[in-house]
């Protein structure tokens, strides 16, 4: 193995989990002496552990180009595979060899075929290795079940991922919890490598901040505002919370006001303005990891409202920091974390349904058997962090793509490995284009 390159067309600046995710694996790379490059998009703004990323993507992977409410779908596959090739016909292929690994933390259809396009024009003796990680089943979002013919989107990751194992029988399609793994085998007929979502962040945070028995538990919401993540229902929860004998305090980031309110959240930000002083601070814009880390350090329950529709498989970033740092817990049911929080024996409370009444008694719950939660998640904290880590994480993805190479160490039993081109091939997959 010569090196890796990660390609994340989302890393541009603080906002979201990518900068720290994409962190996170570089530090490992790092500690394992193994040269890594990192690729960005244009006008990126943030540096990685010492790395300057090279500006190379143009869009982000959500965007859209489709002018027709009947065929979107086709639009935006035949529009966006073309332009994410453009990027990455930009890097020379002379920095790739055959001993090297491409990874993609976030790719969805309309870049997937791209990356085949792209490889096919790499002469086979410098060909890569490459992985792709799927987190979003976009055609289940329910903002996307609205349109006409969404049930396109899982017959073109299942053309491209096809097409991308023919071109580099060395590729690998990975998905960060079971529950993708499963849905994109189903989709795409290919092996699926499941991998830790590594965000082990115990090395990176702070101690708690010290508190009297008698003070109020904090109840943190940190991250993305959007409504998948349940931002709507915070005024609601807290109102209800506040009027509890124990009157937690919250502490909500506003991670950007100005996309909310272009989501049609406005309203709810406004309750939120009306409600911040001594049951509620505010804590506006995006952070630094650091000061992420320190606000996720102060909660005594970590809020996580979730929309099961979406993180009922997808993996979240602020739930895998929580569980690393032994923090107790509250989703709703039917999310990952909720099942996560069973399977590890954390101190999860999972509400009944996704409402704010649902939500709110389950703060109570959690606020009443505080003690209790906290020592279940201490303990299966270092199992957590263990399994749910970058060292885990390069284990499994190197040890996959280098089975020989002794400095890619794979100390994680992941099963046999099955590479994408050991999957029966459809009659068509030979002359596909």
């Amino acid at each position: 193995m010569r090196q890796i390159h990660i390609c994340d067309p989302q890393l541009f600046g603080l906002g979201g989990h990518y900068l720290n995710h994409d962190a996170q694996l570089i530090r490992e790379l790092q500690r394992r002496h193994l040269p890594v490059s990192l690729y960005a998009r244009r006008g990126c703004q943030v540096t990685c552990e010492g790395l300057t990323p090279t500006p190379v993507f143009s869009h982000d992977i959500f965007q859209e180009s489709a002018a027709d409410p009947e065929v979107w779908a086709m639009e935006n596959f035949h529009a966006l595979n073309p332009a994410f090739l453009g990027d990455l016909r930009q890097i020379a292929p002379e920095r790739f060899t055959a001993d090297d690994l491409v990874y993609f933390p976030n790719l969805l259809q309309n870049q997937l075929y791209a990356v085949a396009q792209w490889l096919d024009r790499i002469p086979a003796e410098r060909r890569p290795a490459v992985a792709v990680m799927l987190r979003f089943l976009n055609h289940k979002m329910l903002y996307m079940q609205a349109r006409a013919h969404a049930d396109l989107i899982p017959l073109y990751y299942r053309y491209a991922a096809r097409v991308l194992a023919r071109v580099q029988p060395r590729s690998f399609l990975c998905a960060d919890t079971r529950e993708l793994a499963e849905a994109y085998r189903k989709i795409t007929g290919q092996p699926v490598l499941e991998l830790p979502n590594p965000m082990d962040v115990s090395s990176q945070s702070g101690p708690a901040p010290s508190r009297a028995a008698a003070d109020r538990p904090v109840i943190v919401y940190q991250g993305s505002t959007s409504s998948i993540r349940g931002f709507h229902l915070l005024p609601e929860i807290i109102e209800r919370c506040v009027k509890m004998p124990e009157r937690p305090r919250f502490v909500v980031q506003v991670q950007s006001a100005e996309a909310a309110r272009a989501m049609g959240l406005g309203p709810v930000i406004d309750q939120l303005d009306r409600f911040a002083g001594d049951d509620l601070r505010l804590v506006r814009g995006a952070l630094t990891a650091a000061d992420f880390h320190g606000l996720l350090a102060e909660a005594d329950i970590v809020l996580l409202p979730y929309g099961p529709d979406f993180y009922g498989h997808g993996s979240s970033g602020v739930f895998t920091e929580s569980a690393s740092l032994g923090k107790v817990v509250v989703v709703p049911a039917g999310t990952m974390a909720a099942r996560q929080g069973r399977e590890y024996g954390l101190g999860v409370v999972a509400a009944a349904k996704w409402t704010a009444p649902s939500l709110a008694e389950a703060v109570g719950d959690a606020v009443r058997r505080l003690p209790e939660l906290r020592d279940r998640s201490a303990a299966a904290a270092p199992r957590f962090r263990r399994e749910n880590c970058a060292e885990a994480f390069w284990d499994q993805l190197l040890g996959a793509a280098f089975p020989n190479d002794r400095s890619a160490p794979h100390n994680s039993p992941i099963g046999p490995v099955v590479r994408l081109s050991e999957a029966p091939a459809p009659a068509c997959a030979a002359s596909a284009a």
